[in-house]
Parts: structure tokens; C-alpha cells; sequence
């Protein structure tokens, strides 16, 4: 985002700026044949290549570089971070009554490891169960979703809590809302 507000900057003041050559060229030299090197040199001056320096790569690595405030800024938090390499499985799926097979969306599959920190973090324990079929039923799901169960019994779902770290809120907004989840506000 800084960098997009800092080429916008750049982009007004660019406007704002009278540009050197563009003016000194008169309508005698346009009708003319032959251009002088001052009109080639107006031309290569325009306004598309001094867009197209704005986001040039010397530019850019060069406002990666400046010096930033003594304050930093801690990135939020993601779910690698939180919960390692993968969070969720990684090819839950499910067979229709025919035998063929469907995919499931993985986010509502976490990894063991995952759903063991996400029972500590809520303060209940990892249970599976299949919650997108039925006993009975002629759609199998082949793998178990990995559950929280509340000492109250409410089951929560770990890979839904994990997918929490997925959006980029800073670490207070996801305590606010692993809060409600164990209130029972959330879900």
C-alpha cells in the first residue's frame, strides 16, 4: 500500500510539475519533416515514460531501501506461522454413491498437529468426526474433520479457528474472535 500511495505521490507531482521541452516545441516544428533534437528529445519525455519509470525495478528497490521510522510495524500473523508448513490437509475428499470421487474445501480439514494447538489455544480436546455425512448415508467422506470439544461439549471446528490467520487481522482482532468462538458468539 506504501508503495502504491508513494507512487501516486510521485505521479501528482509529476502533474503538478512543468515538464522541460514540452512547451518550447512549436507548431512550425510539428508541420515540419524533419524533427530537431529538441523535438525528439520533447517526445521521448512524455507522460508514458515517466509512468512507466514510477514503477521501474531501480525505483522500487530503492524505496525498499530508505530507512524506515524507528517504529516497526510486526507483520500479522499467518497460519505457517502459527500452526507450521500445513496447516490442513491436503486433499480431503469424499466418494459419491457411485464410487467417484469428490473434493472437499481443506480449510475445514486440519492437520492433527493443528487441531492439537488449536485445542490448547481454546482449552478443550482434538475429537474427529465426520461432519459433512451422515451415518448411513451414501456419500462416504473419506477423511474425519479434526474437532475442538468445549468442556461445555460444543464442537468446534480447527480448521475454521486456524483459517483465521488466513486474512492478514493482526494477532488482537484474532484473539477477539477466537474469544467469541469460545463464547459461543462467533459460530
Amino acid at each position: 500500500m506504501a508503495h502504491v500511495t508513494s507512487a501516486m505521490n510521485r505521479l501528482n507531482h509529476l502533474e503538478i510539475m512543468p515538464r522541460p521541452n514540452v512547451a518550447t516545441q512549436s507548431r512550425a516544428t510539428t508541420s515540419n519533416t524533419t524533427q530537431t533534437p529538441q523535438a525528439t528529445q520533447t517526445a521521448s519525455n512524455s507522460g508514458a515514460s515517466d509512468f512507466q519509470k514510477l514503477f521501474s525495478s531501480t525505483q522500487s528497490t530503492a524505496a525498499a531501501s530508505a530507512p524506515t521510522s524507528a517504529t516497526t510495524v510486526t507483520p500479522p500473523p499467518t497460519p505457517q506461522s502459527v500452526f507450521g508448513d500445513s496447516p490442513w490437509m491436503a486433499n480431503p475428499v469424499g466418494k459419491n454413491p457411485d464410487g467417484s470421487e469428490y473434493s472437499y474445501n481443506p480449510i475445514y480439514f486440519a492437520t492433527p498437529q493443528t487441531a492439537g494447538q488449536v485445542a490448547q489455544m481454546l482449552g478443550g480436546t482434538v475429537v474427529t468426526s465426520n461432519e459433512f455425512t451422515a451415518v448411513g448415508s451414501p456419500f462416504v467422506q473419506q477423511q474425519p474433520n479434526m474437532m475442538v470439544q468445549m468442556p461445555d461439549g460444543r464442537m468446534i471446528n480447527a480448521g475454521l479457528v486456524a483459517s483465521l490467520y488466513t486474512h492478514g487481522y493482526p494477532q488482537s482482532y484474532i484473539d477477539g474472535q477466537i474469544s467469541n468462538i469460545i463464547n459461543g458468539t462467533n459460530i
